[in-house]
């Protein structure tokens, strides 16, 4: 049987993962705004498309990451440098994808209200670009594979 931290260097594993915890995340912010679980789990759904893009998203993203990790991870040709590009890349789309939480967590805690109301007014337009910074991360981490994989094969050619 395969220990957890094994199952988490599978890069599909680790996006699935990531990806649940995104939905976890979202309907613990909304129920922490609306003051229950129910109330919570309704005002996530409202979200309608975005409630299965953002976190399929994230998930793909975090996936390739991973992926990376492992193909860079070890090998002569993959350096850490590149590996923490990737990861400076995707903490940087993740961020930028999560941004729209912050509607959720004004009223809340008790923040300004017009900045709120700001926020919730373009809500959809604020997760648009959030999954759009989540596609170029995900675009830039598959070209970053793309090259670490032709560096990898050119440097097991030479070595043979």
């Amino acid at each position: 049987m395969p220990d957890i931290r094994s199952l988490l260097k599978n890069p599909y594993v680790f996006g699935a993962s990531i990806g649940i915890l995104v939905i976890l995340f979202n309907i613990s912010i909304a129920s922490l705004a609306e003051g229950s679980f129910q109330k919570g789990y309704q005002v996530f759904l409202t979200n309608g498309i975005f409630v299965y893009l953002i976190p399929l998203a994230v998930g793909i993203q975090m996936g390739l990451f991973r992926y990376h990790r492992n193909i860079t991870t070890g090998n002569i040709a993959g350096s850490e440098k590149m590996g923490m590009t990737g990861s400076a890349t995707s903490s940087v789309a993740m961020v930028a994808c999560c941004l729209h939480h912050v509607s959720d967590l004004l009223p809340a805690v008790g923040f300004i209200l017009a900045a709120s109301s700001f926020l919730i007014q373009y809500k959809d337009a604020i997760i648009i670009i959030g999954l759009m910074a989540n596609m170029a991360g995900s675009a830039y981490i598959a070209r970053a594979i793309l090259k670490d994989r032709s560096i990898i094969a050119e440097a097991e050619k030479s070595m043979v």
